[in-house]
């Protein structure tokens, strides 16, 4: 995993619970259970705070969604920077030359 420069954020996502159980499966936490969270505990939370919570559920949920197919990569995995570009020409001529020669068969 990445490093977390506010991991006590993560702690309180994880605390007021990453997702809410919707109708159709899990759903973003909502702004009244966040609000009801920070009640129940007596703490008032800046808007920034309040606002990346509700973020970071979204994520969460966009994430759960995506993760669900076979070829999802890592979150934290990025999309490779640096490749050869004449190798990868190469390989997409030799493809558009294999299917122009299929075809003409």
């Amino acid at each position: 995993m990445p490093p977390i420069s506010c991991p006590w954020v993560v702690d309180y996502l994880m605390e007021v619970g990453p997702t809410e159980a919707g109708a159709m499966g899990p759903v973003p936490v909502s702004w009244r259970e966040i609000d009801h969270w920070q009640q129940c505990l007596g703490i008032a939370l800046d808007p920034w705070v309040t606002r990346l919570l509700r973020r970071l559920s979204l994520e969460f949920v966009a994430e759960s969604h995506r993760a669900r197919e076979a070829d999802c990569p890592a979150p934290w995995n990025s999309p490779p920077t640096n490749f050869d570009r004449e190798a990868l020409s190469r390989k997409v001529t030799q493809t558009f030359r294999a299917i122009a020669m299929s075809t003409s068969n």
